[in-house]
């Protein structure tokens, strides 16, 4: 599991979608009306009827649970079926009655359009799990269902930096539980640092060292390469952790193109690959990074803890030189929590049962034990998104000294001050590549640095304006 936040997502489309789609004949008179004033909850324009009690201004009962329900992942079955149909089984046993049935979705480039049509023709499952970009273009159509009127006991489990800052309902309402993710690191081979005339053993602690590191690989001549060229995966992050002010503070208009952060960021990176220390197969997406790395040629590694994984099954040699540190953040910069939600449909008609089961799923214990199966399989490195599992000595005191040790301690110290960053959720689908194919002309040198950040700043403020309106 490379990168579990990914998602395949068309944001942009997938709103659009809702709003083409939402209001057609079959809507049932019900659904063309507001919810109660006292709740603040809209109705969305669906073609079923829609509960009284997922709209009205009450919390959920959850005194008796009863029934069943659907519960959607994305890309988990057929590798971590042990741990949720354990979850399951142990959710039934507490709640005789209940019945959870699991269906799992592949990620793809229509995940967000499938979900935008499955709600909107009321189809969706009861309970979804979804990343950041998909919550955004539901809630932005009130397909889901308001945590902060309906269970309004729940938030305060969850990471404050992240909590706080994802509010994409009517009104700032939370409209999805964070779940899990996987910290971002720095890793890098210590042999090519130390080619280099760099400590092997001192890992960029900042965006500027990052680069100022890899202008040193550059200049030695080594024959090594500094850094991968294809930045879809890490090109947000990155900027953010430069100190890029992506967008105005309403998120109306993105805002980069003037901000000397960006130009920097991609001046270096043109500058980097004039001088070849960046593949040049890299580029177009064709080379994978695990491999480069692997191959024991290329100095940063993927940012994550279970890339380390990868490494030390598949190119041993080159895990036995790698090296692990934190992610590279300039002054006053955060690390960034980039990962997987859970969600309740607006439509569901069970709705004590399934906000239960997503509280449950989400809670510090399931979390723990979640981040604990990570562990024992080996599969992935992932972290809860609650305080308490998060501060717990079994994610915080990991045993061992290898370099996959580390970056665990790494992850799970920086796992407790992550916040959400919500440019993030903007940039994704047509704006994310309008974005990618402008940095990648930049780097390559077919236009200059600042006419691509222009350039890109255009077409994603026109693509923006139509999801805002």
């Amino acid at each position: 599991m490379n990168k579990i936040t990914t998602v395949g997502a068309v944001v942009v489309t997938a709103a659009l979608t809702l709003a083409g789609c939402s209001g057609g004949s079959g809507s049932s008179p019900e659904s063309s009306n507001a919810g109660g004033d006292a709740s603040g909850i809209p109705m969305p324009k669906v073609s079923c009827d829609v509960p009284e009690e997922n709209v009205n201004a009450n919390p959920i009962d959850q005194s008796t649970l009863e029934g069943e329900i659907t519960f959607q992942t994305q890309g988990l079955k057929g590798t971590f079926d042990d741990f949720v149909n354990k979850k399951i089984a142990d959710f039934e046993a507490m709640h005789p009655g209940t019945k959870i049935n699991w269906t799992d979705a592949p990620g793809g480039a229509d995940f967000d359009t499938t979900m935008v049509t499955q709600a909107s023709n009321c189809s969706m499952a009861d309970v979804i799990n979804v990343a950041g970009s998909t919550v955004m273009a539901l809630s932005k159509a009130d397909m889901l269902l308001n945590f902060d009127v309906k269970t309004p006991d729940v938030g305060a489990d969850f990471i404050p930096g992240v909590w706080d800052q994802v509010k994409f309902g009517a009104g700032d309402s939370h409209t999805a539980y964070p779940w899990y993710f996987g910290p971002f690191l720095t890793t890098y081979n210590k042999e090519i640092f130390q080619a280099a005339g760099l400590d092997p053993n001192t890992p960029p602690a900042s965006m500027d060292e990052y680069f100022e590191f890899a202008q040193k690989i550059a200049d030695a001549n080594t024959g090594n390469y500094a850094l991968y060229g294809n930045t879809s995966w890490y090109l947000v992050p990155q900027w953010r952790a430069a100190g890029v002010k992506m967008m105005n503070d309403d998120y109306t208009e993105f805002t980069f193109a003037n901000d000397p952060a960006a130009l920097n960021w991609l001046t270096q990176m043109a500058d980097l690959y004039t001088k070849g220390a960046v593949p040049p197969d890299s580029m177009t997406g064709d080379m994978d990074q695990s491999q480069a790395y692997g191959d024991g040629n290329l100095a940063y590694g993927t940012p994550n803890a279970s890339f380390l994984r990868n490494v030390k099954m598949n190119a041993p040699e080159t895990y036995e030189v790698t090296g692990v540190g934190g992610e590279a953040l300039n002054d006053g910069i955060k690390p960034i929590f980039d990962g997987q939600y859970l969600a309740v449909s607006v439509t569901t008609k069970n709705a004590a049962l399934a906000t239960a089961w997503a509280k449950y799923f989400t809670s510090p214990e399931s979390g723990l034990e979640w981040a604990q199966f990570g562990i024992d399989t080996e599969l992935a490195v992932v972290f809860p998104a609650t305080t308490e599992a998060l501060e717990d000595p079994l994610l915080m005191e990991v045993q061992g000294d290898g370099v996959f040790e580390q970056g665990r301690r790494i992850a799970a110290k920086q796992a407790t001050e992550a916040e959400a960053y919500i440019p993030l959720f903007y940039v994704t689908g047509a704006v994310a590549d309008s974005l990618l194919n402008n940095v990648n002309l930049a780097i390559v040198g077919e236009v200059t640095p600042q006419e691509a950040l222009n350039t890109a700043q255009e077409e994603m403020n026109g693509l923006l304006a139509k999801l805002n309106n």
